[in-house]
């Protein structure tokens, strides 16, 4: 049986792979900070998989990839600038991140896949060949639906903006809200969801993106309620979730399906079974290591990079160091 390590922040990725894989791989979780010098990851070495898959694998250190000789694998993750009908949506906060993420190009992994494929383009531009993309699959064995008394009348998991507050607000006062701003995963966080009649998802910025959130709570049976996601094929805004477009859009969304429990359930039950047929990690990531076998996909590369790109690294961290000084 081939070995597989995990090397992942547990409690913001291990949703995508907990158990999935235990009976087609030996598998391992190795827990990834960003402060970690090369002599952190002697257990990872000495593991000695046959695949690492990485989460925010730009904070690896180059000395570790190096030694490893099994395939690398890094799954980016990050809300990057992304090209949706023509039209770039950003934000400051996706500009940072991007930046940051920039330094893969110096790392040695031999495939690098982004979740999102719509910022492909964009990467690309900077001279960063990823492999392709691949959307977050979640681990169904812990993310599943269980029989609870519905305590929350609404539910949400993510820090707290002023973009979400302008949905949250008014909400907060009316029904029973229950906002967890991090800090609850796995089996705790299907106890929230699942106790919860409604589940929001409302991006962090006025901008569009692809929250893993949105599967999470799919697969555990939960009505959502959305901001408008990237276009994919997978998850189909009216049929698998409910989208809204404004606050005032998810006040009115919110009146109507909070006491309309057969409508919540069959929507609910859509997504579901769209998750379990798609988004399943088992499958999922099997698939993506059987198609790096078979030559599938492309080997990461870089070429020259945009010099521009190095200007706005330096006055986006300059403008952070004066907001942080005053």
């Amino acid at each position: 049986m081939k070995k597989l390590a995990f090397v992942s922040q547990p409690e913001y990725f291990r949703f995508a792979y907990e158990n999935s894989l235990d009976d087609d791989y030996e598998t391992q979780e190795f827990r990834l900070t960003f402060s970690m010098g090369p002599d952190r990851f002697e257990d990872l070495l000495t593991y000695n998989a046959d695949y690492n898959i990485f989460f925010r694998g730009e904070f690896v250190p180059n000395e570790v990839l190096a030694q490893l000789s099994g395939i690398k694998i890094n799954l980016s993750s990050e809300p990057f600038p992304r090209l949706i009908n023509n039209s770039l949506e950003y934000s400051c906060d996706s500009l940072k991140r991007f930046l940051a993420f920039r330094k893969i190009r110096n790392k040695y992994f031999d495939f690098v896949f982004h979740y999102d494929k719509y910022s492909l383009s964009f990467l690309n531009k900077d001279g960063l060949k990823l492999s392709g993309d691949f959307v977050f699959p979640v681990a169904t064995k812990v993310y599943r639906p269980e029989k609870r008394e519905k305590i929350w009348d609404l539910f949400f998991i993510g820090r707290s903006t002023d973009h979400r507050e302008k949905y949250f607000g008014p909400l907060k006062h009316e029904y029973k809200f229950l906002h967890i701003a991090h800090g609850v995963w796995g089996d705790a966080l299907v106890n929230y969801i699942n106790a919860s009649k409604i589940c929001l998802n409302v991006h962090s910025e006025n901008e569009v993106s692809w929250e893993p959130r949105m599967q999470m709570i799919m697969a555990c049976g939960g009505f959502l309620i959305s901001e408008p996601i990237t276009p994919n094929d997978y998850l189909r805004p009216g049929i698998d979730y409910v989208e809204v477009s404004n606050p005032m859009e998810l006040q009115e969304a919110v009146k109507y399906y909070i006491n309309n429990k057969e409508a919540r359930k069959k929507i609910a039950e859509n997504g579901l079974q769209r998750v379990h047929e798609h988004l399943d990690s088992k499958i999922s990531i099997k698939n993506l290591l059987d198609g790096i076998e078979s030559n599938q996909y492309q080997k990461f590369f870089t070429t020259n990079g945009k010099c521009y790109w190095n200007l706005l690294d330096i006055l986006l961290h300059t403008a952070y160091a004066i907001k942080n000084k005053d």
